[in-house]
């Protein structure tokens, strides 16, 4: 018996030797520290994968997140099937750089706090801000952050960012709410000029390039050229090539150096120009003038 316990004794020895043997070789082989934790895996055997000639087969990602921030919020609407008072339209900034190229980026899909899901449409002036187009509309106040969540693949050839788990949803319309009297908080000079108050931001600024139409009847005597007026205004910097000028149509713009105000009243050519009106007229010595591009912030 003692004889056999002691056989039983070194056969034990022997295994748990070759056990730690083996793993120490393969620990040197494999470059394992004692830090290092192995996986085991248990399951059945669909498919065979050559990982030198089948590695595109495996779709791995990499989750990633760009963010900004809303900086200001489009017309208030009302939700015609539950009544809310929602935004089809917000705009952004702290997600791309000014240099920023946002052609690449146009029709990726943003997110708000409120899981509401949005389109990146365009570019909003020149300082890298954009417009987001909600088609359900979003409850979204100004200063929320937007997320850009997409996917990169390894072994994409386009290189490019996926979206394909976010989808726009479906459209829900809704009626326009008209500002109520006693909402025009602007402040006037003697004279009637417009000038902006507290609330009023500048979202973008261009340079007046010239002056066009008929010299405006009521002045046209003036003794000085200087200070003729002209109903409409040429002004460039406001927005690049890519941005759709409609829907800013009605927008504020603000001459500073000659204290005369205008709206936007469509695109001029497709180099990011734009028609500013001007009711009072505008003179032509503000053309090579800085020119402001207004908007008020809600409160």
């Amino acid at each position: 018996k003692n004889k056999q316990k002691q056989k039983e004794a070194d056969a034990m020895t022997n295994v748990a030797t070759t056990s730690a043997d083996n793993k120490n070789n393969n620990n040197e082989n494999s470059g394992l520290t004692a830090s290092s934790c192995r996986l085991a895996f248990c399951g059945r055997l669909m498919e065979r994968v050559d990982p030198k000639k089948d590695a595109t087969r495996i779709r791995w990602y990499t989750p990633k997140e760009k963010r900004g921030t809303i900086s200001r919020l489009g017309d208030p609407h009302k939700r015609q099937d539950d009544g809310k008072v929602v935004r089809y339209e917000v705009f952004g900034g702290d997600l791309f750089k000014k240099e920023t190229l946002l052609k690449p980026f146009l029709g990726m899909k943003l997110v708000t706090p409120q899981g509401d899901i949005g389109e990146l449409k365009s570019a909003f002036g020149t300082s890298g801000k954009f417009r987001v187009y909600f088609p359900a509309g979003t409850t979204a106040r100004e200063g929320d952050v937007l997320r850009m969540p997409f996917k990169r693949f390894l072994h994409d050839p386009e290189k490019k960012m996926r979206q394909d788990d976010w989808i726009l949803p479906a459209s829900r319309p809704g009626t326009r709410m008209d500002p109520g009297p006693g909402s025009n908080n602007k402040k006037h000079k003697k004279g009637g000029n417009a000038t902006t108050n507290s609330k009023t931001k500048v979202e973008a600024t261009g340079t007046v390039e010239k002056v066009k139409g008929d010299v405006m009847e009521k002045i046209s005597t003036s003794a000085t050229s200087g200070k003729l007026k002209y109903p409409m205004a040429i002004i460039t910097g406001f927005f690049t090539p890519e941005v759709d000028i409609r829907p800013l149509v009605g927008r504020k713009v603000w001459i500073p150096s000659t204290q005369e105000e205008g709206k936007i009243a469509g695109p001029f050519g497709k180099a990011g120009k734009c028609k500013v009106t001007f009711d009072g007229g505008i003179s032509e010595a503000s053309v090579g003038s800085k020119a402001e591009l207004h908007t008020v912030s809600e409160t």
